[in-house]
Order: C-alpha cells, then sequence, then structure tokens
C-alpha cells in the first residue's frame, strides 16, 4: 500500500516501536460535554484497525503531543471546532496551511497546545507533509461527561469524513 509522501509497508502494518505513517489525533476533554467530541471519535476509528494508521486519544496533551505528531506522512486531527458562520452542528474541514491557521478557533483548554505542536513540529522540520482535521461546531461545552444529543447525532458525519479523507490518504 502507498500514501502520503509515497511510503510503503510491505504487510500494511507498523510494529509496536515503529510509528505507521499516518496518525489520526483526537482531542479534547471529556469533562466539558462536546470538548470530548475528537476523543470519542478517534475511538470509533480506532476499532476499524486501518492498516498504515495509528490512531491517538491526544485528550488534552498539547505540545506532549510533538513526538507523536513529528515525522508522520499525514497527520488528520479530529476535535470540536468554532468559526464565524458557523453553528452547532456543522462540520468543518480544514487541509494542509488552513489547519494551523484555522485550529486558533478552537475553544477548548488544549486550543493553544495543539496549535503550538503543529508549530513546533514545523519548525524543526517534522511536520507532516500532509495535513488535515475534521471539526464539529459544538452545541455544549459545560461541565458534564458524554456529548450533547446535538453532538452525538452528528459524529458518524464526522468518522465518515474523517474516512473519506483517509482513503483519498490510500488507507483502507
Amino acid at each position: 500500500m502507498t500514501g502520503p509522501g509515497g511510503w510503503a509497508e510491505p504487510d500494511g502494518t507498523s510494529g509496536p516501536d515503529v510509528p505507521a505513517p499516518v496518525l489520526v489525533l483526537g482531542v479534547g476533554n471529556e469533562l466539558f460535554t462536546d470538548e470530548g467530541l475528537g476523543c470519542v471519535a478517534v475511538r470509533r476509528i480506532a476499532e476499524l484497525g486501518l492498516p498504515g494508521v495509528d490512531v491517538l486519544d491526544g485528550a488534552t496533551l498539547g505540545l506532549s503531543l510533538l513526538p507523536e505528531i513529528s515525522e508522520r506522512s499525514a497527520l488528520l486531527l479530529l476535535d470540536a471546532v468554532v468559526a464565524d458562520g458557523a453553528v452547532p452542528g456543522d462540520l468543518l474541514e480544514f487541509h494542509g496551511d488552513q489547519v494551523p491557521a484555522r485550529y486558533r478557533l478552537t475553544v477548548s483548554v488544549h486550543q493553544i497546545g495543539v496549535e503550538e505542536a503543529l508549530a513546533a513540529a514545523e519548525f524543526a522540520g517534522r511536520r507532516p507533509p500532509v495535513l488535515a482535521a475534521v471539526g464539529l461546531v459544538p452545541a455544549d461545552l459545560g461541565v458534564g461527561v458524554g456529548l450533547s444529543p446535538l453532538t452525538a447525532s452528528r459524529l458518524d458525519a464526522l468518522v465518515d469524513r474523517a474516512l473519506v479523507i483517509l482513503s483519498t490518504w490510500g488507507c483502507r
């Protein structure tokens, strides 16, 4: 299988010490209702066991994620996001240089850390050359565990869009 950056894995897998070329990273804080969206979404994708893809619940680790992000061929971020003119339940998608620029609009406690991790990876020349983010505008960011009904009803759409992106990257 060949994917972004021309990587090739003979058997489509990676070992415990060899990161897969593609990372799907969910970020968020599950103690603030819809803020945990990215974490919930990556668990669904992890269940699929896609070859050549590592899936990580990055929670609120922020800058600590730099080693996980570095030197991947592709990075797909999943998160709760906001943007001008968007309303709760809207699905938003960003690619390439749009990701760091638009990611500043995230409303969560990990906002600065993920942006910093991407900037640090770029500064070190280790940012993945292929970068995308799929987010959903949250309906509720109050203290509480579990997604709001609106966000839960849109979770499948977010996961489906992430899988489409991964498919275009050669991950099946």
